[in-house]
């Protein structure tokens, strides 16, 4: 099959998640002809394929005295995103903002076009070509055949530290023994009487009660909220799917049906034992099953527990407050440690840069950190803003496209006018 070739881009990026997202609208904000391609038909990667439709907090507590503002943690082409949201109604202002995914779909579509970024959806990342420390090609999948794509900058977005690895750079996977957080199947069910349901306190009992009688198919440790009141919709993030392999092709098949089937006995239990979800039913599962955690590039440096309990650094890019947030294969086992009021520490920019390659960057999960501060850094609103830093710095490289020698107090000054922040602030507004 003949190898379609596309060249003449000054920044590529692979993956079209929050980050990889972000990172292309900055590039291209920034001036740089960006090409960015996504194995999807959307983009959004979790926010819109894995139902991962709340955003984390963004904001963190200032103090412990009741009623003090909130910091926020989070802002720059996160906020502009939420602000898009707002806009149309299908988003509201909160610490924890959930959001309808089929609108978030058009918000980033829109983003990526008024930014010039031109995007190839059903292209998934396969191989890449790389000499002494640089990136020369890419190699993606598609329908129409294989394509090339040739650039200057590379940026990695795909999650998993895709293209790092075919690259060349050096990854790690999981912890000491190569084990992973489990993958969870999101879903929907609709029918459900708000006035009789019982809150997330009360269905955590009834589920441990029917755990005595089923098999422990739900993580009791789960979340709900109402998505669509007045359809009677409820988002439930419940079944976790533990054990498997995140890139593993067989590990990730299987649980992906597994998910599938654990929904079902879910909502047929949810029927016969909790009031007010007698007539539920299934509405959606996600597209794919959520994955928490996959590989993880070894960077220039790497971000440690003790830099999560409130590191600085002169390279920052962006700040996160979130907890160490691990979730382990065991039923109800999740090692969770909260941020103190006024805790947050900063990532550098040299957690972007893999170490030995000069013209790649990651705008993902897959930073280099360990995986205590992996478990905190994962969410989306801290992983757009990595995103955003990366295509800012991809912009700034040009023409020698080394991505090292860029002048970081000029990205930071760029990350700031663009509305970013590097030392969190207090707020009235979420």
């Amino acid at each position: 099959m003949q190898i379609r070739e596309i060249n003449g881009y000054d920044v590529v990026v692979a993956g079209g998640g929050p980050g990889g997202l972000a990172a292309a609208v900055a590039a291209a904000r920034a001036g740089a002809k960006t090409i960015l391609l996504e194995r999807e038909g959307c983009l959004g990667g979790g926010m819109t394929t894995m139902m991962v439709c709340p955003f984390m907090p963004h904001v963190h507590g200032s103090s412990e005295e009741p009623g003090s503002d909130p910091m926020l943690i989070s802002a720059g082409l996160f906020r502009e995103v939420c602000q898009r949201m707002y806009s149309r109604g299908q988003a509201a202002p909160s610490r924890c903002i959930s959001f309808d995914d089929e609108y978030m779909k058009i918000v980033l579509d829109e983003l990526a076009c008024e930014a010039g970024v031109k995007v190839v959806f059903h292209a998934a990342l396969f191989d890449a070509e790389a000499s002494e420390g640089r990136v020369t090609a890419a190699r993606f999948a598609h329908n129409g055949g294989p394509i090339r794509v040739t650039g200057k900058v590379f940026i990695d977005g795909t999650g998993d530290a895709l293209l790092a690895e075919a690259a060349g750079a050096e990854v790690q996977f999981g912890d000491k023994a190569g084990r992973v957080m489990p993958m969870t199947t999101k879903f929907i069910v609709g029918g459900v009487d708000f006035s009789r349901a019982p809150d997330g306190h009360e269905m955590r009992k009834r589920c441990a009660a029917g755990a005595k009688d089923n098999p422990p198919l739900v993580n009791l440790n789960f979340s709900t909220f109402a998505l669509k009141p007045d359809k009677g919709w409820v988002h439930f993030n419940a079944i976790r799917v533990a054990g498997r392999n995140t890139i593993d092709p067989f590990g990730l098949s299987e649980a992906e049906a597994e998910g599938r089937r654990r929904v079902e006995n879910f909502v047929l239990w949810l029927r016969a034992n909790v009031p007010g979800y007698e007539k539920c039913h299934l509405v959606k599962t996600g597209a794919h099953i959520g994955v928490r955690e996959s590989r993880r590039v070894v960077g220039d440096y790497e971000l440690t527990y003790e830099d999560w309990k409130g590191a600085r650094f002169d390279d920052a890019i962006c700040c996160c407050s979130y907890s160490i947030d691990i979730h382990g294969d065991t039923q109800n086992i999740t090692r969770i440690e909260h941020c103190k009021p006024g805790q947050y520490y900063q990532i550098p920019y040299r957690c972007l840069t893999p170490r030995g390659m000069d013209n790649l960057l990651i705008a993902s999960r897959g930073i280099s950190s360990s995986v205590e501060v992996h478990s905190s850094l994962r969410i989306m609103p801290v992983v757009m803003n990595v995103g955003e830093a990366t295509g800012i710095a991809a912009a700034m490289s040009l023409p020698a496209a080394d991505v090292r020698k860029i002048d970081i107090r000029q990205l930071q000054k760029a990350i700031r006018d663009g509305g970013g922040i590097l030392e969190p602030r207090t707020t009235k507004e979420f």
